[in-house]
């Protein structure tokens, strides 16, 4: 009587096992920022599931023999391998979510490291392992002894690690969005245009107008002569990786410096008096800037070249 019913017990109708895996892939999907069409039709599945379970759950308690009959064991060997292969399409399913939701991460959040959806990629793919497992028990190793205790501790680990895995992250932002995303690369693009046509102007206006000379230049006069505004070129410049406009001028002043030092012309000027040339307004700012952006001193690299040169 007792085994007779176990079995009549396999035919629970709230086993949900085509229920549980679809809310855990809205779940994945939702945090992914993925629109689902239709989302009534992932319900057919479990409905089915429990409309069947039910009618078979009541003939097999009104007639327990029934659960020795033949077809009644097709039934529930059919039940579980096709539960088990519709597990594991869903958990392949909720794992390629996972690799977009981690691609688009970076777009969203600075800090990625606790965001992520790695407790659950490792729990598809071992709940993947588990009803291999499973089957196994079931078909192939069904003879092997405690095979059956190992599947059911399996499964309460997975439930236990799943848990966890989910209270965790429960207060954690990391919502993406497909959408969102395209546009920000749309921007990116746009930005990226931006970026090159800036450079190029302001670029072209300091070799070619060579307006680091002037000691007294500001972004603002800057922007002004180029055309372009003051935060675009302050924007472009921090892309280029220098901290600021004076760090960019800054910058063509020391090169201007080191290719009159190596111009007989202004062999016999000094070094402050080629700093000025060059643009820099005072002995310190030259000497400090220089040694910022070179890595010695005026000094230091005055004798390099002239130990270079013997």
């Amino acid at each position: 009587m007792r085994n007779t019913d176990q079995y009549i017990a396999t035919y629970n109708p709230f086993r949900f096992n085509f229920l549980n895996i679809i809310l855990i892939y809205f779940y994945a999907v939702e945090t992914a920022g993925i629109e689902i069409r239709n989302k009534y039709r992932y319900y057919i599945p479990a409905v089915l599931e429990f409309f069947i379970l039910s009618l078979i759950f009541v003939k097999v308690n009104e007639t327990p023999d029934l659960v020795y009959s033949s077809k009644t064991i097709i039934f529930l060997y059919s039940y579980i391998i096709s539960s088990s292969i519709f597990i594991a399409y869903m958990c392949i399913r909720i794992l390629l979510v996972i690799r977009s939701h981690t691609t688009f991460l970076p777009f969203f959040y600075t800090d990625t490291k606790y965001k992520s959806l790695l407790w659950l990629k490792i729990f598809c793919i071992v709940f993947i392992v588990y009803h291999v497992i499973a089957l196994a028990s079931l078909t192939v190793l069904s003879d092997i002894k405690y095979m059956t205790t190992v599947s059911d501790s399996l499964a309460s680990l997975l439930l236990y690690y799943f848990t966890i895995g989910s209270l965790v992250q429960i207060n954690i932002v990391n919502i993406t969005s497909e959408s969102e995303v395209e546009s920000s690369k749309r921007k990116q693009e746009e930005n990226k245009e931006i970026y090159e046509r800036v450079s190029k102007e302001i670029e072209r206006y300091m070799v070619e107008e060579k307006a680091f000379l002037d000691q007294d230049m500001t972004l603002k006069t800057f922007a002004k002569r180029v055309g372009v505004s003051s935060r675009s070129i302050s924007k472009t410049i921090n892309e280029m990786e220098y901290k600021n406009f004076n760090m960019y001028l800054n910058h063509y002043r020391v090169e201007e410096f080191k290719t009159l030092i190596e111009s007989e012309k202004y062999q016999k000027y000094s070094n402050t008096a080629l700093a000025k040339e060059a643009g820099f307004n005072s002995r310190a700012s030259f000497y400090k800037n220089f040694k910022d952006i070179v890595g010695i001193s005026p000094s230091d690299y005055f004798e390099s070249l002239n130990s270079d040169a013997i």
